[in-house]
């Protein structure tokens, strides 16, 4: 994290009125939840132009980069290795991070994984992580039900490699605010991080209720479909975050991927030949041209 003196010697920081992330103030979009950071609070919802404690947004701002890293580790293993190579982040979304290495124990990724994307920014070091648990631990004992402080919690231990203690604060924030969204999608992405798809899929289902206009829950859940080989539903899944975000490159080739794999070789060259439309420089072009040709041969 940084403190008052080096912020005002250095970089200008805000805080992100949608997810409480504390965010350098160059940047267009919160690195956590997308959001746009310098919109006119006129435009929003009352309840998303409330202010956070100003120890909250700071504790939040310092696992921001763990939470983005661990959800491009979820989207990095359940590509199709053989067909795509390049990051499985929507295309139009910024600083996406490396993925960080998984946790000992968790299940091995599939052989169809994608290679992980370039990094472009720095995860919070460890004394940051231990700062904000403590913090989240200390408004625990002030109220040991609050699911922001046990979402944010089970985040900070995540980065610290305890993961089985970030699984069970994460999935108690789930049990005190069930229609809550954010811890249940803090939950998923630590169950499919770790390898546990079959919850990850049940988890991402509820997300998907909680907020069926989000493409890319849509998106996430459809990649958990993929890795438990449920390729008619994960084609569902792609379809909608598709009419949600029609022109996310990356959704058309993870549908043309399932496609392929029930047989559908018509539809799978027509979503192919999409994505390489909406991705003319994608690294990963000629496997797709490719896989384009071996299909039009069958």
């Amino acid at each position: 994290m940084v403190d008052d003196e080096e912020s005002a010697a250095g970089d200008e920081y805000v805080v992100c009125t949608n997810c409480g992330a504390r965010i350098k103030a160059t940047r267009e979009r919160c690195l956590r939840c997308f959001e746009p950071l310098h919109r006119d609070h006129s435009e929003l919802p009352v309840w998303r132009t409330l202010k956070i404690s100003d120890q909250v947004g700071m504790a939040v701002g310092g696992i921001a980069l763990i939470a983005i890293a661990g959800l491009v580790y979820v989207l990095w293993t359940t590509a199709d290795r053989s067909i795509v190579d390049s990051t499985a982040m929507p295309v139009e979304k910024p600083n996406a991070l490396v993925a960080p290495p998984a946790p000992q124990g968790a299940a091995p990724a599939k052989a169809d994984a994608a290679a992980p994307p370039p990094a472009n920014a720095d995860a919070a070091p460890a004394d940051d992580l231990e700062s904000t648990r403590r913090s989240f631990e200390q408004k625990l004992k002030v109220d040991p039900n609050d699911p922001v402080a046990l979402s944010g919690l089970g985040i900070a231990l995540e980065g610290l490699g305890r993961f089985p203690d970030a699984l069970a604060s994460l999935k108690h924030a789930v049990e005190v605010a069930p229609g809550n969204a954010t811890p249940r999608l803090n939950l998923a992405r630590l169950e499919a991080r770790m390898g546990q798809w079959d919850k990850a899929v049940v988890d991402y289902r509820v997300v998907a209720r909680l907020t069926p206009g989000d493409p890319d829950v849509h998106y996430n859940l459809a990649l958990a479909l993929q890795q438990t080989r449920d390729d008619q539903a994960a084609i569902e899944s792609f379809q909608t975050a598709i009419e949600l975000a029609p022109r996310e490159a990356v959704a058309h080739r993870g549908l043309a991927i399932s496609l392929e794999k029930v047989g559908r070789a018509a539809d799978a060259a027509r979503e192919y030949e999409r994505y390489l439309e909406l991705a003319p420089d994608a690294p990963d072009i000629a496997a797709i041209r490719d896989r384009l040709q071996r299909l039009s041969r069958m």
